[in-house]
C-alpha cells in the first residue's frame, strides 16, 4: 500500500470509528506539493520508508488508535513512537501521536509533533488548532495567535478560530482586541450568545454598561420570543440599579406570560428592592407555583426561609412557599430534600424522613441525606431502620467508613455480632480520619467482646487508649468487662475512676466504677457510688446491682426492695434475679 492509499484507509477508519475531526489524526488532506523540510531528528528521519515499512506502520497504527479510544494512551504512545520510526514523513501519525502526548499532558512533546504534522500539511487547520492549543497550556500565548491568525490566512474563515483568538487577547489582557475578533465573526457567522454574553462581561469589566446593556438588546431584536435574553438584560438593569428600566421592560412580559416563574421572582426582586415586604411574598408565591423548573435562587429564597423557622411569621412563610412549589412541583427530588428539612426544624422527624426517602428514590446519589436518614432513624431509636438504611447507603456510597460505622452498631446491638464484626472490619480498612478509626476500634472491641474473644477485644481496647487515654467510652467498657471477669481490677478499677472524675454525675459510670469495687471486695465504697447511681438512674442492672451491694452488708430489706424494683423495671437483669429474691441473697 503506497503512502496515498494509506491516507485514504485512515479517513476511511476515521469515519467507521465516528472519533471527532478535532480530535483524530483522520482529518482530511489536500494534496500539497512536495517541498525540502528541515531535518528535525527528535521526530522525523530522512529516509524513505520501505513497502514493508509502510504495510508495518499501516497495522500498527490502527492497533494504537484502538488503544487511544481506549484511553490507554501510554499503550497507544508506544506502537505511534513506532509508526514514526516506520513511516515518518506521515503527519497523521504525528498529528496522532501529538494527540496521544496532550492526553498524558506532555504538552511540549505534543507541540513537537502537532508542528511536525503541520509542516508536512500547511492546509490542514486541525494541525493548526492542536499547535495553538500546545502553545496556549504552555503559556506561549503570542505564538498560539500567530498560528491561529495564520490558520485563517491559509485554510480560510473559521468562527472557532476567531473566537479563540478573541480569548487569547483575553489572557494577554487585551479586551478590546478580543472585542475586536468577537466582532469580525459575528459580522462573518451571526449573532451568537455565548459571544453576546461574553463581549457583556467585556463591557462590565471595562465600566461600560451601555455597551452591555446594547448588546443585550441586540440579543432581544434577534431572538423576540426567547424570554431568556429579556430576563438577563432585566438582572443587568437590576444590578446596576436601574430599576425603573427593569420594571419598563418586566411588566409587559409578565402581562403576555403570567405564568412564567422567572419572571416573578425577578419582580420580587425588585419589591423587595423597593422595601414592599407585602408585596415581594405574594409575588413568590405566584413564582413557586408556576410550573416551570425552579432555580438555584429559588432554592436559596427557601432556604433562607429555614434559617428564620424560629420566628413564627417567617415559620408560616417558609410552610406556605413550600407546600405551593410541592403542589408545582411534586416530582423535585431537591425540593422534597428541602421540605424535609423544614419538617426537621418543626422536629417532626417521622414525617421528615418519609420525604428524605422519597427524595433519595428520585436521586440516590446524595449522601447528605443518606446521613440525614440514618440520624433520624437514630434519633427514633429504630436500630431494624438503622441497619437497613446503612447497607442501602453502602450500595451507592461503597467508600464511605462512616456507613459501616452505622451499619456495624447497628448489627452490634441487634446481637448480629458475626455481621457486625465482618462490617467494622471492611470499613476500617476506608478509614482515613484518625477519631473515626477510634470509633471502629471501640465498637470492635465491644463486638468481640459479646463474641466471647476477650483477647482481642481488649486489644482493641488498648489500641483505643494508646491513641486517646481518655476516651470515657472505652474507659468505663473496658473497666467493666474486666470487672465481670475478674482480671486486673486495679487497672479497671484506675480506669474507671476517670470516667466519674469526667462525669460525675453519670449513672452508668457509677454504676460500673461501684461493681469494680463491688467485686474487689470493698463493699462499703461500692455502696456510696452504687447508692448514688442508684438515686439517679431507672436502668434495672444499675438498681439490681445497689441491692447486690446491699445484701453484702446485712441490710436484707433494702436489698429485697431493690431487687423487686429492678424486677419491675424489666430490661436487662441477671438470670440468678429471681433466685436472689427468693434465696433472700446474693447469687453469682
Amino acid at each position: 500500500m503506497n503512502k496515498n492509499s494509506f491516507r485514504i484507509y485512515t479517513i476511511l477508519l476515521a469515519l467507521f470509528i465516528g472519533f471527532a475531526a478535532t480530535d483524530t489524526a483522520f482529518a482530511q488532506r489536500k494534496k500539497k506539493k512536495k517541498s525540502k523540510k528541515k531535518k528535525e531528528t527528535p521526530v522525523v528521519s530522512i529516509e524513505e520508508p520501505s513497502k514493508k515499512d509502510l504495510r508495518k506502520a499501516e497495522e500498527l497504527f490502527i492497533y494504537a488508535v484502538n488503544e487511544y479510544l481506549l484511553e490507554e494512551y501510554d499503550q497507544a504512545l508506544e506502537l505511534l513512537l513506532k509508526c514514526n520510526d516506520l513511516n515518518p514523513k506521515d503527519d497523521g501519525i504525528k498529528y496522532q501521536t501529538a494527540l496521544a502526548y496532550s492526553k498524558i499532558e506532555n504538552y511540549q512533546r505534543s507541540l513537537q509533533f502537532s508542528k511536525r504534522a503541520l509542516e508536512l500539511d500547511p492546509e490542514n487547520k486541525y494541525y493548526y488548532k492542536l499547535v495553538a492549543q500546545n502553545y496556549e497550556v504552555l503559556n506561549l500565548l503570542k505564538d498560539a495567535l500567530m498560528v491561529l491568525e495564520k490558520q485563517i490566512e491559509v485554510t480560510g474563515d473559521d468562527e472557532e478560530a476567531y473566537f479563540q483568538i478573541a480569548m487569547l487577547y483575553l489572557q494577554m489582557g487585551a479586551p478590546r482586541n478580543a472585542i475586536e475578533y468577537f466582532d469580525i465573526g459575528e459580522e462573518k457567522y451571526g449573532i451568537n450568545d455565548v459571544i453576546v454574553r461574553q463581549k457583556q462581561r467585556i463591557y462590565i469589566r471595562l465600566g461600560d454598561l451601555e455597551a452591555a446593556l446594547k448588546e443585550g438588546q441586540k440579543l432581544i431584536n434577534a431572538y423576540p420570543d426567547e424570554l431568556t435574553f429579556k430576563y438577563s438584560q432585566v438582572r443587568l438593569l437590576l444590578g446596576n440599579n436601574r430599576t425603573d428600566e427593569a420594571l419598563e421592560m418586566l411588566e409587559p412580559i409578565l402581562k403576555n406570560n403570567p405564568n412564567e416563574g422567572e419572571g416573578h421572582f425577578l419582580m420580587a426582586n425588585i419589591y423587595r428592592n423597593q422595601g414592599e415586604s407585602e408585596n415581594y411574598y405574594e409575588e413568590l408565591k405566584k413564582a413557586f407555583g408556576c410550573s416551570d423548573q425552579l432555580t438555584d435562587e429559588s432554592f436559596n429564597i427557601l432556604a433562607g426561609y429555614l434559617q428564620f423557622s424560629y420566628n413564627e411569621k417567617k415559620r408560616f412563610e417558609a410552610e406556605e412557599l413550600i407546600n405551593i412549589a410541592m403542589g408545582a412541583h411534586p416530582n423535585d427530588d431537591r425540593l422534597m430534600a428541602l421540605n424535609a428539612d423544614f419538617l426537621i426544624s418543626q422536629k417532626k422527624y417521622d414525617l421528615a424522613r418519609t420525604y428524605y426517602l422519597k427524595s433519595l428514590e428520585k436521586n440516590a446519589n446524595n449522601f447528605k441525606l443518606w446521613k440525614q436518614v440514618i440520624s433520624i432513624d437514630w434519633e427514633l431509636q429504630q436500630v431494624d431502620s438503622v441497619d437497613k438504611h446503612a447497607d442501602m447507603a453502602i450500595e451507592y456510597f461503597p467508600n464511605q467508613a462512616l456507613l459501616y460505622l452505622y451499619s456495624g452498631s447497628a448489627k452490634l446491638q441487634k446481637k448480629d455480632y458475626d455481621e457486625a464484626e465482618v462490617i467494622f472490619t471492611q470499613g476500617l480498612q476506608l478509614v482515613v480520619d484518625p477519631s473515626m478509626k477510634i470509633d471502629f476500634n471501640s465498637q470492635l472491641g465491644d463486638t468481640y467482646y459479646q463474641m466471647d474473644d476477650y483477647a482481642k477485644a481488649f486489644t482493641k481496647y488498648d489500641e483505643v487508649l494508646k491513641v486517646d487515654p481518655l476516651n470515657i467510652y472505652v474507659l468505663n467498657n473496658y473497666a467493666y468487662y474486666l470487672s465481670l471477669r475478674k482480671e486486673n481490677l486495679e487497672k479497671a478499677e484506675e480506669m474507671s475512676y476517670q470516667t466519674i472524675v469526667a462525669e460525675p454525675e453519670n449513672d452508668t459510670y457509677l454504676d460500673t466504677y461501684g461493681w469494680v469495687l463491688f467485686v474487689k471486695g470493698d463493699y462499703k465504697k461500692a455502696e456510696e457510688y452504687l447508692k448514688k447511681a442508684a438515686d439517679i438512674s431507672q436502668a434495672s442492672t444499675v438498681i439490681e446491682h445497689y441491692g447486690d451491694v446491699l445484701i453484702k452488708l446485712g441490710k436484707t430489706e433494702e436489698a429485697l426492695e431493690q431487687w423487686e424494683k429492678a424486677k419491675k423495671l424489666g430490661g436487662e437483669v441477671s438470670d440468678q434475679l429471681n433466685q436472689k429474691i427468693n434465696q433472700k441473697k446474693y447469687i453469682e
